[in-house]
């Protein structure tokens, strides 16, 4: 799967992409939301997105939003955030999110995460 990773942190880009990297598949990575629909845009091979909540210029619930109300794509996207109330796991899901990943993470549980969306497609 070719999957696009969303986040502010080089560091978190990296290390989310080598895990990708490891279990087989290909990662693209954006900065921020602006960021990411310049890479979808280009790139109509995106199979997946992993997207951070807290970012500058637009931050992942932005992302959502505009992805909904302007129907720019069909990917599905995980939330991959430290961001866990209920209400903001809650706005996430109904702004499109498909699975919610915690911060921090393992490679265990992108691996089953991945595996249990590509069992539903």
């Amino acid at each position: 799967m070719n999957i696009l990773v969303v986040d502010d942190s080089k560091h978190i880009l990296m290390m989310v992409s080598e895990m990708l990297k490891t279990i087989g598949h290909t990662p693209l990575t954006a900065y921020d939301g602006v960021n990411a629909y310049e890479v979808i845009k280009d790139n109509k091979e995106i199979d997946l997105i992993l997207l951070d909540w807290n970012m500058p210029n637009m931050n992942g619930l932005e992302f959502l939003i505009k992805n909904k109300k302007e129907n720019i794509f069909s990917i599905p996207i995980f939330m991959m955030t430290t961001e866990k109330s209920p209400e903001k796991i809650q706005t996430a899901l109904e702004n499109g999110v498909v699975d919610y990943i915690m911060k921090p993470f393992t490679p265990d549980i992108i691996e089953s995460k991945i595996e249990m969306l590509m069992d539903l497609m």
